[in-house]
This record gives C-alpha cells, structure tokens and sequence, in this order.
C-alpha cells in the first residue's frame, strides 16, 4: 500500500499566490486581530470554511488533534509528517503557519519539556459541534417553512438568475469603457457606488472621487485586471470590497463575513428564512441579492435562495461558480500565427476578448481574431498585464489544444507577450538619496558601509557618487559625518 506524503509542499511563486481564489479574503483576514476571529468561530460554519481553506497538510493536523484534550506537540507533528527528529522547530513552524495566522493555533510555548501549539478553545468548539451538529447558532441556515405544494425555482434556474446577474454588472463595466455595442442594465445605486469606491469604476469629471456622478461611471485599470480573472477570484473581491465598506462606516463586519461563511455552507435549491439564518444582518443579505448570490421571490419576503454563487464560495473549486460546462468554458483555440478562434457566442466573453485580440470575422458560434502588437499594447496601457492574458489563455483553451505537446501556449507567443509587456517598462524609477564625496578615501569607506547594510543602489566611483536607499539616509549620514572628523583628525 503506498502511504499517503503529508511533507510540506513547496512554496508558490508568487505569480501563483496572486491568483489564489481566496487572495482578498486572505489578505482581509491577515489584518485581523485576535478578538475578531474569536467573534468568528462563535459560527460552526465559520470554523468548517476556515478549514477548508486551509493547505491540506495543516487540516490533517487539526482533524488528526480535534478530538485530543491535550495541545498538539512538535513530536507528535514531525511523526505525522514522517519527519526527522532533527528537524528545526522553524519548520515546523512555517508548515503551521497558516493555521497560526488564522489563530486557530496560539504561538509555540514550552510545557513540560515540549514544545508545543495550543489549540484555540473556540475553534475547537465551533468545528466539533460543525461535524456532530451538535451547534445551536443556526449558522448553517434555518430552513423556510413553507407549503410543501408551492412551487420553487429549480437549481438550473437558480443558477441561470445568479449567473445573469453577476455577469449584467460585468457587462455594465466593459460596455462603459469600450462601447461594445451589446445593451446592458445599470446596475442598482448600491452597487454602482462599491465599483466606485474599490476603484474598479471612476467618474472621469471628478478627480477626487468625492462626489462621483453615478449615471456616468467608466471603467478603471484595476477594473479591467478585474474582468479577466476567474469568477470565484472575483466574488471574493466583491465581497471583501463590500466588508471593507462596512468598516469605512464603522459598522461591525464580523456578522457580516460570518454570513459569507454561513452562505457557502448552504445547499442549492434549498429555501431559508431570512429572518431566523441571520437576525442581525438582514440589511447586508439584501444587498447580496443585487449581485446574484440570493434569490429572493419578494423584496420584503422572508424565504430567500442561496444561488451558486454563493454555495460554492467555500468549496475550494473555481469551477463551480461558472454555469459552463468545462468543454463550453474552453472555446479559444490559438495558432502560432497568432489567430484565435473563439468558439462562443457569449457577448461577455467575446468583450473581453476584444481587449486584446483584433476580432476580424464574427459568425453565429465563432469568432476569429488575432492576436498583435496594437491590441495588446492597448491592453495593458489599461493595465492588463502580459501574465494575465496568457493565464486567461491558458484557462479558456479548448480542449483540442491539449493534444498537442506541451506547453500548451506555444513559447513564441509567450515570449511575444511579455517583450510586449516589457516595451512599456524600459525605464524603471525608483526613490534614491545622491551623496557626493571629494575624497577618494571617505567615497571608499562610505562605499563599504552602504555594501555591508544592504543600502547601495549605485556607485560611480569616477565622479564619486553613490545612490544608497532613502530609509538609510541618517545612517549613511551620521557615518559620513563621523569618519570625516576621523580623517581630519589624521586616525
């Protein structure tokens, strides 16, 4: 039987830590402190998201202690992980990490001659009572009491309204800055006014963004980076744009994700009451409907829908927040020449194609286009970049392209796109601090003190000049300062 690894895997590029699903979320959490997240795990469905989100080697090792009355110690992990005894306790550390920043493990303490994690007491709780059910927060949905003879939308047809909600403010955004000729829907007040205040939209008559006209709202840089990444990439910006709204107003937001966590523990096609899942947060529940991830029959009714939208936000699988199947997902075929065949006729996807690709026939099901130097350059001047076009690539490529060898973008497109890219960025500025020297031997010294603390950018030793970074500024001075009196002193 071959044994499961449970090493720690190796750390992501940086390229791919950015393009995590969860990114904002993450980042939102990370600047949390320890008694917000204990409002959080007052939540049974909190504590389950929590660890699902988690890297699978840290679940295992919560799951693995969940049920032990002791802490977990650095012994009992490096046997789980089949790790060395030697192995440094920084490790160890690092691989508990996630767990750490998430305070469902307090820092390492020493304790009876071993080092160990104590496990967060309200997590605890929390994730037990979420897989006995033995929970009475209701934070998994309370359940409509209705007529078991009333008709309810399907889940296809909960997913048709999620997806056509969420993509009509899509639309909104591409059609404002590109005139795509497609007819689109303002979107509510409310949601006009997030997309301003993340700065996806912006009024172009008010530079200061402080008293924006909503009716003439045009996409930004950043709201062009945002059409191209996954659904799932995107709902969890909204939603952390939403929170952070929240906060700006001094309203608590904690009540608030927990309700996010709450919606993706919920079942699609499942009808709750609105008033019983979530007493305090009602406000915030029907602004949720406005971007597709509830149906409510009623503005004012009690019985309201969770969409996919919402059922998937902690599931771990992007996928399951598109209404496509995979084969219909994957409708872009590209040649070496640069021509692009796009096999779909929905007036969103063939939108944002158009931010790059120079669409030149255009059939019912098919559009074929092409990929040069004027489209794209045009892109990232709005601030998409090269990696963001060859990852859309990459994940709308059909299924045909598979069977070629890999790569699966050929390496002359690539390198196309980033000399593309690069074009733009010859010149690169950066903030410097300029010291002149008249002396040969205090340029040297200097020269050696800026090498040994890391704050040289640029020596010229002809003219003797040196760049050094501008936080070392007083230091680099005060050296400078003391060895001319050394030098005149003649030590």
């Amino acid at each position: 039987m071959v044994q499961p690894s449970f090493s720690h895997p190796k750390k992501d590029d940086p390229a791919q830590t950015a393009t995590s699903p969860t990114a904002a979320l993450d980042a939102f959490l990370d600047n949390q402190h320890q008694s917000y997240f204990e409002e959080l795990y007052r939540s049974e469905a909190v504590c389950l998201c929590i660890l699902r989100l988690l890297p699978p080697v840290c679940r295992h090792i919560i799951l693995h202690h969940l049920w032990a009355h002791g802490t977990i110690r650095t012994t009992d992990v490096k046997q789980f992980l089949q790790k060395d005894v030697q192995c440094p306790l920084v490790e160890l550390d690092e691989i508990m990490r996630p767990a750490l920043n998430r305070k469902i493990l307090h820092p390492m303490i020493h304790k009876k001659n071993k080092m160990q994690w104590p496990l967060n007491d309200s997590f605890k709780r929390g994730l037990r009572n979420a897989l006995t059910g033995l929970g009475t927060s209701n934070s998994f949905g309370v359940p409509f009491d209705r007529d078991p003879n009333d008709e309810i939308p399907s889940e296809e047809e909960l997913i048709a309204y999620g997806e056509d909600t969420f993509e009509s403010i899509l639309k909104y955004m591409v059609s404002s800055g590109l005139g795509t000729g497609f007819t689109t829907t303002r979107p509510q007040q409310e949601v006009l006014q997030l997309l301003h205040d993340s700065g996806l939209m912006t009024d172009p008559a008010d530079p200061t963004g402080r008293n924006p006209h909503l009716v003439r709202l045009t996409i930004t840089s950043k709201g062009f980076q945002f059409l191209l990444e996954d659904r799932q990439t995107q709902l969890w910006e909204i939603l952390m744009y939403y929170l952070t709204a929240k906060e700006a107003n001094s309203e608590r937001s904690a009540e608030t994700l927990s309700m996010f966590f709450s919606l993706g523990c919920m079942q699609l096609g499942q009808d709750y009451s609105a008033s019983q899942s979530f007493p305090d947060a009602q406000s915030a529940l029907n602004d949720l409907a406005q971007y597709g991830f509830i149906y409510k029959p009623a503005e004012e009714s009690d019985q309201f829908f969770p969409t996919h939208l919402a059922t998937s936000l902690c599931s771990g699988d992007a996928s399951a927040t598109q209404s496509q199947s995979a084969d219909e997902k994957r409708f872009l075929i590209l040649e070496t020449n640069y021509k692009i065949y796009a096999y779909t006729s929905n007036e969103l996807e063939i939108a944002i194609l158009n931010l790059f690709v120079d669409i030149r026939i255009r059939y019912p099901n098919l559009v074929v286009g092409k990929l040069d130097r004027k489209n794209v350059k045009a892109a990232m001047e709005k601030g998409i970049s090269a990696y963001q076009i060859i990852a859309y690539l990459s994940s709308h490529a059909h299924p045909q392209m598979y069977n070629s060898p890999p790569p699966l973008l050929h390496p002359t497109i690539v390198d196309q796109l980033h000399l593309w890219d690069k074009e733009r960025n010859r010149l690169k500025t950066e903030e410097t601090v300029m010291f002149e020297f008249f002396s040969k031997e205090l340029f040297d010294d200097t020269e050696a003190e800026a090498k040994a603390n890391a704050a040289l950018q640029l020596a010229v030793p002809g003219q003797k000049l040196l760049f050094i970074e501008p936080q070392t500024k007083p230091a680099i001075t005060e050296f400078v300062r003391e060895r001319q009196n050394l030098l005149r002193s003649g030590l």
